[in-house]
């Protein structure tokens, strides 16, 4: 009998030891979790004349008219998992007749930057990304970084996208072509219900990637629907457009000889609203999708 009482003793012991365990684990991997710092990824830049920035084989910034263009590009809703991300800059020279110095190879730079958990500061710096030097001038300038991003999503991506590349461009044009005039004719009749449906899986996707809250996502999304409210017959025709299929060959915008949308609205004091629309083809039903 003494024998069983000790037994059933050391049992319960255990088992409290191991529930204690068990619920220790637990508050780490809470704590864990609430002290994970959410990161926002920037690429900060200073350039000037024909530049275009490629986030994993995705053209996020671009521009072909001269001047110095500054800006911070959000880099999130194009990083699908945590990893290793590469970025792209090509710089070319605007004027057929003058070359990229070895001297002016060192102003020609990006800055891979993350705040966290929403907040503007501090602002953490990730890497510079300057182009190697180089002994003679040149035409233009190319070179990829690599950079490691540590987000706390993972998102569908591209991996079940196919590759236009391979199709024939006059046929993918006049697909393309189609999207665009849908979504030029639903943002002219202000028809903010049916836009944020077409968008929907792109919206989705921003949210997640930038953190959105519930109430955040609210407000995000009742933006974009006054946006488009206001646009109502202010849709400008589209024209002097072109192909352009990024460079990972898994999505196809329309684009101007500027490197711009040409999905835009203008008002009567001829402020603009710009609407982006890239298209990708899922594997699955061949369809072109808004991404």
């Amino acid at each position: 009998m003494e024998l069983k009482f000790l037994i059933h003793i050391q049992l319960v012991w255990l088992l409290l030891i191991n529930f204690s365990c068990i619920q220790a684990k637990q508050e780490d991997q809470v704590n864990q979790y609430k002290s994970t710092a959410k990161h926002t990824y920037l690429a900060n830049y200073d350039l000037r004349g024909d530049f275009d920035i490629i986030l994993n084989g995705i053209s996020i910034r671009s521009n072909r008219k001269d001047g110095v263009i500054s800006g911070n590009e959000y880099l999130n809703p194009f990083i699908s998992k945590k990893g290793i991300q590469s970025i792209t800059l090509i710089v070319k020279s605007l004027n057929k007749h003058t070359k990229i110095t070895p001297r002016e190879v060192k102003d020609y730079f990006i800055d891979i930057i993350y705040t966290e958990n929403g907040e503007p500061a501090p602002v953490n710096q990730v890497k510079r990304c300057s182009f190697p030097a180089i002994g003679h001038p040149v035409d233009s300038l190319i070179h990829t970084w690599t950079f490691d991003a540590d987000v706390s999503y993972t998102l569908e991506g591209l991996d079940n996208s196919q590759d236009f590349t391979k199709e024939d461009p006059a046929k993918l044009l006049s697909e393309v072509l189609a999207c665009y005039k849908n979504v030029h004719q639903v943002i002219d009749q202000g028809n903010s219900d049916e836009y944020l449906q077409l968008y929907k899986k792109s919206r989705e996707r921003e949210m997640i990637s930038m953190y959105y809250d519930a109430a955040k996502q609210k407000e995000y999304l009742q933006s974009i629907a006054q946006r488009v409210v206001s646009s109502k017959g202010e849709m400008q025709p589209l024209k002097s457009y072109k192909l352009f299929i990024h460079p990972n060959g898994k999505l196809v915008s329309l684009i101007t000889d500027d490197g711009l949308a040409p999905l835009f609205a203008k008002d009567k004091e001829n402020n603009l609203k710009t609407y982006g629309l890239e298209l990708h083809r899922v594997k699955e039903n061949n369809k072109l999708e808004i991404y």
